[in-house]
């Protein structure tokens, strides 16, 4: 916010806060931290993806696989919001808040290669669950017999 100021007053240069993109933190055990909308007012055409952090091998590792990652997004995957609860949950919620900034979508954080075993694999696939389902559709599945029949 300092920025926003200094620019503003002594720069002369237009600023100001992007309120969509502004991250909070409580450092409680767990840690909650959150971006983007409030959940509790999605739009009626929003999907809510939730990943366990006991589905990560980093958090079975550590033994914190109390926690989650909830992300609000739009039918085409424009991240909405984002709720994490757990281990690291101030330093995971930087990718979502620069997704949410830049106006990225679900794909490219499901895209991007994460080390293994880091924590930031829950957000690869929390984003990637987006798009589990078109993997499974009725139209990949014919498209996978086409390609069967055409390549045996």
């Amino acid at each position: 916010q300092a920025q926003v100021v200094l620019k503003n007053c002594l720069f002369h240069i237009p600023a100001k806060v992007d309120m969509k993109a502004l991250p909070w933190v409580t450092f409680t055990d767990p840690e909650i931290a959150h971006v983007g909308m409030l959940h509790s007012m999605p739009p009626s055409h929003s999907k809510t993806l939730n990943w366990p952090y006991a589905e990560c091998d980093r958090a079975q590792t550590e033994k914190e696989t109390k926690g989650f990652i909830k992300v609000t997004a739009t039918p085409k995957g424009r991240i909405l919001a984002v709720s994490i609860v757990g281990a690291n949950a101030g330093e995971l919620i930087l990718p979502w808040g620069l997704a949410i900034e830049k106006g990225m979508s679900l794909r490219a954080l499901a895209d991007v290669i994460v080390p293994y075993p880091t924590l930031s694999e829950l957000t690869k696939k929390v984003a990637g669950s987006f798009y589990t389902p078109l993997l499974f559709s009725p139209w990949t599945r014919k498209l996978v017999y086409l390609l069967m029949r055409i390549f045996p």
